[in-house]
């Protein structure tokens, strides 16, 4: 499997079939990645900001360090995906949780 570190912002990749892709330190920043099918891939430290994901399937993708502050939990799948504490509260805010210490 080979690593990607570089793809252009806003690139387009609606339905594309990446699953056991690597993507790292990748800027993929308002990407068109609906209904991508991502299962067992890579995306750790992705600028995902922006980026379109309805419909994604993120199944068992390790997403650990990439930015999530735009992800909605309810329009992707997320089974046994790979998320690092931070991440955790912000897919926990993006459900409508409080999170508290």
């Amino acid at each position: 499997m080979g690593v990607c570190s570089g793809i252009r912002p806003g690139v387009g990749l609606p339905g594309a079939d990446l699953r056991g892709s690597a993507f790292h330190g990748t800027r993929l920043r308002e990407a068109d990645l609906t209904g991508a099918r991502l299962e067992g891939a890579e995306l750790r430290r992705a600028d995902l900001s922006g980026a379109w994901l309805h419909g994604a399937d993120l199944t068992k993708c390790d997403l650990r360090g990439s930015d999530l502050s735009t992800l909605d939990p309810h329009t992707v799948t997320l089974k046994d995906a790979i998320i690092d504490p931070f991440q955790a509260t912000v897919v926990a805010a993006a459900l409508g949780l409080i999170v508290r210490e």
